[in-house]
C-alpha cells in the first residue's frame, strides 16, 4: 500500500502566534528576542526581516543597526504551547497518527485514508484552508511517500501552499537540490563534503558507493546514503508524554538578584507539590530549566531517591539544581519546574529511614498549609502562567 506523508510547517511560528494576536505586526519585520538585553540574540525573525539580511543568532543591537524598523517581541512559552495544542487539535481531525517535530512543524501519516479523505494532495488541500479559517495561521504543506521528501518538499515553497511529490520519483524530486537538506549534514559535514569531494548536489552524493562515504563518515554512511536515494522508514509515531507536573513564571522584569529568583522557585515548588499530594503522587525525577533574558536555557535534573512530594523536599532539591543551572552574569527571564517519573505516594519501606524525611511536626505543618491552600489559594490547572499575573490574550482556537 503507497505510503501518504503530510508534513505541516509554519514558518516562524512563534511570530505567527503573535501576528494572530496582534494583526497589526503583519507584513512589517518582527524578531523574537529578549526586550531587556542588547546582547540578547534574534530566536525567531518573520519572511521581511529575513529579507533585511537579519537572521536567528544576530545580536539585536547588530539587527538594529540594519533595520531599524525591526519589532521586537519577547518569547512568550504560554502562547507557544497553546498554539502547538490547538494545531494537534486541528489535524487530529484528519489522523490519529500526528507526530510533532518542532514547534509548527508536524507529520501526519494518511496511508488507508483516500477512500474516507481522497488523496494526499487533496487532504492537504483541506488541511490548508481549515489552518487558514480556524486558527488564522498559514503554512506549507509536504506530501510524500516517506517522512524525509514530505519534510523537504515542505521546505522547498517559498510561500504557503502545497508541495506533491509522485510516489517513486522521492529521489529524482531530491536529485537536484543541496546536499545541506539532508538530516545530518550539518555546516562541519557540509563543509567536508564540499572541500574533500566537492560534493554539492544530492544526486552527486547518492551516486556513490557506501564503501566511499564509509571512510568520511564511517558508521553514518549507510543511512547517509539512504537518505540521498530518498529512502526513509520511519513511521510517523504519535506524541506520547509520561505524566508530569510542572509549573512556569515568567518574571515582571528581569531579575539576577538570588533572593527573588529562590523565592519564585518556591512558588514553583509549592504549587508542584500541591499538584502531587492532590493526585496521590510522588516524583523520582526533578528538573529545572531557567530561562535567561537573551534567550538562552540551561537546564538541569536531578533523580530523587526515594520519591519526594513535601515542599521541604522538594525545595531542597531544587535549590540545588538551581545554584548548578544560574551560573551566567545574564539576568533571568523565567523559571520553570517539572516533575517527572511519578509513581503512587505511600508509606517508606526502607529498613533505614532516610536522612532527609520529614519530622511528624513538619508533615503535620505540610497538612495544615494544604489545607489552608485548598481553602484560601486556587492554584491553576495548567501551569506555564505569568508571575506577574497578566494572562496572554489570544484570540478562539488559539
Amino acid at each position: 500500500m503507497e505510503r501518504d506523508i503530510l508534513q505541516l510547517t509554519i514558518p516562524a511560528f512563534a511570530i505567527a502566534l503573535e501576528r494572530v494576536v496582534d494583526p497589526q505586526l503583519r507584513g512589517r519585520p518582527v524578531a523574537i528576542a529578549a526586550v531587556h538585553s542588547e546582547r540578547a540574540q534574534l530566536q525567531c525573525v518573520s519572511a521581511e526581516a529575513r529579507d533585511a539580511g537579519l537572521w536567528p543568532g544576530m545580536p539585536v543591537q547588530r539587527a538594529l543597526r540594519f533595520c531599524p524598523s525591526l519589532l521586537l517581541r519577547p518569547p512568550d512559552p504560554p502562547l507557544l504551547a497553546r498554539g502547538s495544542r490547538a494545531l494537534l487539535e486541528l489535524v487530529g481531525d484528519y489522523s490519529p497518527l500526528a507526530e510533532p517535530a518542532a514547534p509548527g512543524e508536524i507529520f501526519l501519516d494518511l496511508t488507508g485514508c483516500r477512500r474516507l479523505l481522497g488523496a494526499g494532495r487533496d487532504a492537504a488541500t483541506r488541511l490548508e484552508r481549515d489552518l487558514a479559517a480556524r486558527l488564522r495561521l498559514a503554512g506549507s504543506v509536504g506530501v510524500a511517500g516517506n517522512k524525509l521528501v514530505a519534510r523537504i518538499a515542505a521546505g522547498c515553497l517559498e510561500r504557503p501552499g502545497v508541495c506533491d511529490v509522485l510516489r517513486g520519483s522521492e529521489a529524482d524530486f531530491i536529485a537536484p537540490l543541496p546536499v545541506a537538506v539532508l538530516p545530518g549534514i550539518g555546516a562541519a559535514r557540509q563543509a567536508l563534503l564540499l572541500r574533500d569531494l566537492n560534493l554539492r548536489r544530492v544526486r552527486e552524493l547518492a551516486v556513490l558507493s557506501e564503501a566511499q562515504l564509509r571512510l568520511l563518515f564511517g558508521p553514518f554512511a549507510a543511512l547517509l546514503l539512504q537518505r540521498a536515494r530518498g529512502i526513509d522508514f520511519a513511521p510517523v509515531r504519535p506524541q506520547r508524554r509520561a505524566p508530569e507536573v510542572s509549573a512556569e513564571g515568567l518574571l515582571a522584569q528581569t531579575e539576577n538578584n538570588d533572593a527573588v529568583l529562590l523565592a519564585e522557585l518556591c512558588r514553583l515548588v509549592e504549587e508542584c507539590g500541591l499538584r502531587l499530594r492532590r493526585l496521590g503522587r510522588e516524583t523520582e525525577r526533578l528538573t529545572l530549566a531557567v530561562r535567561y533574558a537573551d534567550g538562552v536555557v540551561a537546564e538541569r535534573s536531578a533523580v530523587l531517591s526515594p520519591p519526594r512530594s513535601h515542599d521541604l523536599l522538594l525545595y531542597a532539591a531544587a535549590e540545588k539544581l538551581f545554584h548548578q543551572a544560574c551560573r551566567r552574569r545574564v539576568r533571568v527571564r523565567g523559571l520553570q519546574l517539572r516533575c517527572a517519573a511519578l509513581v503512587a505516594a505511600g508509606p517508606p519501606l526502607d529498613l533505614f529511614p532516610d536522612d532527609a524525611a520529614l519530622e511528624p511536626r513538619q508533615q503535620a505543618l505540610q497538612e495544615t498549609l494544604d489545607a489552608l491552600r485548598e481553602r484560601y489559594v486556587r492554584i491553576p490547572v495548567e501551569s506555564g502562567h505569568r508571575s506577574d499575573g497578566k494572562a496572554a490574550t489570544v484570540p478562539a482556537g488559539i
